[in-house]
């Protein structure tokens, strides 16, 4: 089997806290032909203040993870914090080919967070997760990509939905597996599990071309890169949102809690 020389450790880690103030944090590792590039990038939401963006490409450290335990710094943000596990991890792997694969980890579906930030100290409820693929991304079939996370006091859920000509999803509620769900934009549900999680995107986190306005900070590590990609993978229009969620369960409202996910839309060019 040929493996391809491509290596991503990506780590996603979330915070929302109790007056709905949001951030999000990537540290990445990427490997390709010799070069190693280290990047981070942070989103963060205050209802009283404008959406902020930063990203950055030094001294940049990735999560540490002990037993139950996230922890995680960086001092361009100003920001250090630790994500405790309050649920079991769960991981699959999303994608198998001739010369790599992509393993997603999910650590810690719900998480107890407390950030400091700058010389604040906020606490509130969080999610982390690593991606490791050692294939080029865009190996993987897929026009669309859907992924997103609830919590609320009872209820969890994780989800990841690929389409092209089938569906490959994942979806998981309160850490039992489900099949055959409805992922929307704006709900999940299932006929046999009976029932909805309707999402409101109320807060437009991300509506961009996320993936070639990364690409275009990456040229000066690795030159020519964007021209390996095909320009519909390059040009995809990436959409993220903070969501207020409503779980009914056989039609009855159950819990209330928050939601971020994510659409990934790689068909812009075909329309």
């Amino acid at each position: 089997m040929k493996r391809s020389n491509f290596h991503l450790n990506k780590w996603f880690l979330d915070f929302v806290g109790n007056n709905g103030e949001t951030m999000i944090f990537y540290a990445a590792k990427l490997s390709f032909q010799g070069i190693v590039v280290h990047y981070a990038s942070c989103i963060h939401y205050d209802s009283e203040s404008d959406l902020k963006k930063r990203s950055h490409f030094r001294n940049v450290k990735l999560p540490e993870k002990s037993h139950n335990l996230i922890t995680w710094h960086d001092d361009t943000f100003k920001v250090s914090g630790t994500w405790q596990s309050l649920t079991k991890p769960l991981q699959a792997r999303i994608f198998d080919g001739d010369d790599g694969y992509l393993d997603w980890n999910c650590f810690q579906p719900a998480s107890s967070v407390q950030l400091k930030l700058n010389d604040k100290i906020i606490e509130g409820n969080g999610y982390a997760e690593q991606l490791i693929l050692t294939t080029l991304p865009w190996h993987i079939p897929m026009n669309d990509l859907r992924w997103g996370r609830f919590q609320s006091l009872n209820d969890t859920m994780v989800w990841i939905e690929l389409r092209k000509e089938n569906k490959q999803q994942w979806l998981w509620l309160n850490g039992e597996k489900l099949m055959n769900c409805s992922i929307e934009d704006n709900h999940i549900s299932s006929v046999e599990k009976k029932f909805l999680l309707k999402l409101d995107r109320s807060v437009v986190l991300e509506s961009e071309k996320k993936i070639f306005q990364l690409v275009q900070k990456l040229l000066s590590y690795l030159p020519g890169f964007n021209k390996l990609m095909p320009s519909k993978f390059l040009m995809a229009d990436n959409h993220m949102w903070l969501s207020k969620g409503e779980f009914q369960k056989n039609g009855s409202l159950v819990t209330q809690g928050m939601a971020i996910h994510e659409w990934v839309n790689f068909n812009v060019q075909d329309q």
